[in-house]
């Protein structure tokens, strides 16, 4: 292979998996790439010589009327032929066409292509290894490239080849040293993908990498200095802003108001919390970092989030805000030592070629990795790496130097971003490090996840019942490949676990338990490093052992801990389970409250329960709340009645508008109604289901507003609803009523959809839901005809 051959990106859209069990061609779109330029195009639909199942139309859009007079595949085989010879196949998911391909040659009798091919899947989670996913649609959004038609062979053709060039040219861009790595790794790659990345050049000298263990990494950035620098002073009419800002900020008014306010409580010299609640899309984010980033006072500030795509847009809009206003701003993004890499166990394992496939990918993908992040923070690369066995290997102590850079950098940090189990960790080591006894500011956004979070950070729960059981069945299974020395130890540690068992049962004072627990933990540790040399499974129970640990290690630390024993009686024996908590109210005033100056909450939802928690604080500490609105459209909602919900999905996927949600009581129901629609709604979208298709985070995750999907889902979407880059679509429908319960539910799925311009909820709201939220919502209608329905539809989507 070399530089000057002729590329040929290849794609299928097939009516099945295979050939073999009838599947067939139906449309071919190649893309003919040379020098580096597309070249030529070709596509064509085939006539499979019967029925296109009606998934497969809703997948491609490709009817039986567009296949009736095109060729059927022995028509096409010799010019197909023809126009492969004497090229490379590029594909994406390159043995899925090209075995196809050859399949549909061999049936028709005609010989096999031998070319090579390369597989574009792969150099993308090499080249790119933060990309959010490896589907074409996911990369071509990433890269900004155009894809229209998705799934349409000439369309997915093209897009392909703009996305080869890219990741061609992102190949030369790597230093010498890591692209000889790529080159001469024994890494599994498909077909001859390793002898494309062979023919790559390096054609840049990176001076912004040094080598640290070994590794090509970024250069550590420098932190400016800004002491004695004079800040522009706080403007606090639309106007003076204007000034300021020019034309990159034009606030609105609920945005101005929001800015003002936040400017009125840190000027106050009295210690307080402000919880303020916004209407969606006013821009609150940069509403509140405009006063706190004009007053020197509010230094370090420290804002809290458990939302990582709103750590990466505050962090971006204290850049944008300093850059603007030619001020210096240090700002930094902290979290705990195990979340970034560690270079030198990377280095370790890099040179051990043993491993499955999947991990030595993950190798290549981290090698370009280094070369590009500035943090080192794993979950930057964990899609697709989520099962990885060496993830855990490779993550980092407080001695890594990645975490080492990141702690550095927050001691001398002007804007500090952190989760709320990283200030849980180290915000007491922060304050001492600046000699502070209080912060002067705390921002708190996604505050109900701060709650929650809090209590779980202390809580201890195991089934004693069930760890008891995995360790009997322990005693009699046979493990392969141990020494006697580590069959007699796991005899040993089974007996001692027992024990502690038996002792923990029989007793109920809190301290010895807690004891007990933690040595507990630590056998089943010992006890599951000793079956994996065995390549044996670890009991369920047992996988949170190290977690449990340290949260036992806490509890010691505390005053006031509560033990609390369960039994519940299931089958002919009672099963037992055992948890330890903290006082989570005390630990929120004496941990928390009492370092903090100024708290300020903001947040577009906020529970009743989670705002009278985080406002009982003493009396010293003045409590206000404020309201910022603004002219939000409130959502226009649908009352289902008696019509059936497949009559208002048929009406509504006739119409082109993006992603629909619907939401059920819980798995069964995702499965009842997975089923029915497949069968009886006709229409172009395709239908997804947790728990069928994939789980709720793949499907997130895959998410794009302009796919015509249907998702169906449980309420365990109200648990990430707030995450910025997990928005809900447009329209959602929620069939069950039991879905709003508690109604918390129903005012946090508007306030979501508020932040389109315009949303659609159909569904049955009772006459105290329809009036307690009467300004978030506009009830349109009823439609009880089957004949009117779509006529109905079409009337409101003209406006929608």
């Amino acid at each position: 292979m070399n530089a000057n051959e002729t590329f040929v990106v290849v794609d299928l859209e097939t009516t099945g998996q295979s050939v073999s069990k009838g599947g067939r061609i139906i449309q071919i779109g190649m893309t003919f790439i040379k020098n580096r330029k597309i070249v030529d195009h070709f596509d064509s639909f085939i006539n499979p010589g019967r029925l296109i199942d009606r998934n497969i139309q809703q997948l491609t859009h490709i009817s039986q009327k567009d296949v009736q007079n095109a060729p059927y595949f022995e028509e096409l085989a010799p010019l197909l032929q023809n126009l492969l010879k004497d090229t490379v196949i590029i594909a994406h998911n390159v043995n899925f066409d090209y075995p196809y391909l050859n399949d549909e040659f061999e049936r028709s009798g005609f010989p096999l292509l031998t070319v090579s091919a390369i597989d574009t899947v792969q150099l993308a989670q090499i080249l790119l290894p933060t990309a959010p996913g490896y589907r074409l649609l996911d990369l071509t959004t990433y890269l900004h490239i155009t894809l229209n038609n998705a799934h349409r062979a000439n369309a997915d053709a093209h897009a392909t080849a703009l996305l080869f060039l890219k990741l061609w040219h992102n190949a030369e861009q790597l230093p010498h040293s890591v692209l000889q790595q790529l080159q001469q790794g024994n890494w599994p790659l498909l077909r001859q993908t390793q002898d494309f990345l062979q023919l790559i050049k390096t054609k840049n000298k990176r001076s912004d990498l040094e080598v640290v263990d070994g590794m090509f990494i970024k250069k550590k950035i420098l932190v400016a200095n800004v002491e004695n620098q004079k800040l522009p002073q706080y403007p606090t009419s639309v106007h003076q802003k204007f000034q300021l800002f020019g034309r990159w900020l034009t606030p609105n008014e609920a945005q101005n108001e929001l800015m003002n306010r936040v400017n009125q409580f840190i000027s106050k010299r009295s210690d307080g919390i402000l919880t303020v609640l916004t209407a969606p899309k006013i821009g609150k984010t940069l509403g509140y970092l405009v006063p706190l980033i004009l007053n020197r006072a509010s230094r370090p500030i420290v804002l809290l989030t458990n939302d990582e795509s709103l750590q990466i847009q505050q962090l971006s809009l204290v850049e944008k805000i300093t850059k603007l206003l030619d001020i210096k701003c240090n700002s930094a993004i902290l979290y705990d030592a195990k979340k970034y890499i560690d270079i030198n166990r990377f280095a370790t394992l890099l040179v051990n070629d043993e491993g499955v496939n999947q991990t030595q990918i993950f190798k290549a993908r981290v090698l370009v990795w280094l070369t590009q992040t500035n943090t080192g923070l794993l979950h930057e690369i964990q899609v697709g790496a989520n099962n990885i066995d060496m993830l855990p290997l490779i993550c980092g102590d407080e001695e890594s130097t990645y975490f080492k850079r990141a702690q550095a950098k927050s001691k001398q940090a002007d804007v500090l971003i952190m989760n709320f189990e990283t200030y849980f960790n180290q915000a007491t080591q922060l304050r001492q490090n600046r000699q502070l006894k209080h912060w002067p500011i705390v921002v708190m956004e996604t505050p109900s996840q701060f709650v929650s979070n809090l209590k779980d950070y202390f809580h201890v729960g195991l089934p004693l019942t069930e760890i008891q059981q995995t360790l009997k069945e322990l005693i009699h299974r046979e493990i392969v490949g141990l020494t006697h020395k580590q069959r007699l130890f796991i005899k040993q540690g089974v007996s001692e676990a027992l024990k502690i068992i038996k002792q923990i049962n029989q007793s109920n004072n809190t301290v010895a338990n807690l004891k007990r627990t933690e040595r507990l933990l630590i056998v089943l540790m010992h006890l599951s490093d000793i079956i994996k040399i065995g390549f044996v499974s670890i009991p369920t129970t047992w996988h949170d052992a190290e977690v449990q640990l340290v949260k036992i290690k806490r509890l010691q630390q505390q005053k006031d801990v509560i033990y609390t024993v369960n039994k519940e009686q299931l089958a002919d024996q009672i099963e037992s389970t055992i948890s330890f908590d903290i006082l989570d109210h005390q630990i929120y005033q004496d941990k928390f409250i009492k370092h903090i100056h100024k708290l300020l909450i903001v947040s577009e939802y906020l529970d009743s329960d989670v705002s009278e928690f985080l406002r009982d604080v003493p009396k010293e500490i003045t409590v206000e709340r404020e309201f910022i609105h603004n002219e939000t459209k409130p959502v226009q909602v649908i009352q289902m009645q008696k019509a059936s919900p497949i009559i208002h999905l048929q009406a509504i996927t006739q119409y082109s508008q993006g992603e629909i949600l619907m939401i059920v009581p819980d798995e069964s129901r995702v499965n009842h109604w997975y089923q029915k629609l497949r069968y009886t709604v006709t229409t172009n979208y395709n239908v997804i289901a947790e728990g069928v298709t994939g789980n709720l985070e793949k499907i997130q995750r895959q998410s794009h507003a302009e796919q015509a999907n249907i998702m169906i889902v449980t309420p365990k979407i109200f648990m990430t609803m707030w995450l910025r880059d997990q928005e809900l679509p447009a329209i959602v429908i929620v069939p069950e009523k039991s879905v709003w319960q508690p109604v918390s539910r129903l005012a946090l799925v508007l306030t979501q959809m508020q932040r389109h311009e315009s949303a659609m909820l159909i569904t049955q709201l009772n006459a105290m839901q329809r009036h307690r939220f009467k300004s978030q919502i506009n009830i349109m209608p009823n439609f009880n005809e089957k004949q009117n329905m779509n006529q109905s539809y079409s009337q409101i989507f003209k406006n929608f």
